[in-house]
């Protein structure tokens, strides 16, 4: 009896553990839409909300911004983006943070020009007394 109780127990707790993981990787791709969502209509409220202080965002280009950096060029441009969307996502949970991975396909506009983008894309949240925020991302070129 004793045997099969354990085994329940580990059960349980193995159960247990995929659907928080399951819960946190929900609220992880709902997050990239939202920051994307963000990023197209130039909101600079919901990008700082959703992205920490410390933030290193780095695009496949190679520029490397902060935070207000990001925020500003999100802002100002000279690249506005009407549409972003993740391809082959895959997230990974490693206790505080999450990792996402995906290729994105983007149109934009460069300078008033037309653009398509395809690029891949690693992200870093981390969760901060209870909410994920963006800490780190880097495209790069495919």
């Amino acid at each position: 009896m004793l045997k099969y109780l354990k085994i329940f127990t580990l059960l349980t707790v193995i159960s247990l553990n995929a659907q928080a993981q399951s819960k946190n990787e929900t609220q992880i791709a709902k997050l990239v839409i939202a920051i994307n969502n963000a990023i197209i209509n130039t909101d600079s409220l919901t990008l700082k909300d959703l992205t920490c202080d410390e933030l290193s965002y780095g695009h496949s280009a190679g520029l490397i911004q902060n935070q207000k950096e990001f925020i500003a060029g999100v802002l100002n441009g000279p690249t506005f983006f009407k549409s972003i969307d993740p391809l082959d996502q895959k997230i990974t949970m490693a206790g505080k943070n999450a990792i996402v991975r995906n290729i994105v396909t983007a149109k934009a506009e460069n300078k008033g020009n037309p653009v398509d983008l395809k690029f891949g894309n690693i992200m870093v949240w981390q969760k901060k007394q209870g909410k994920w925020k963006l800490l780190a991302r880097q495209g790069y070129k495919l």
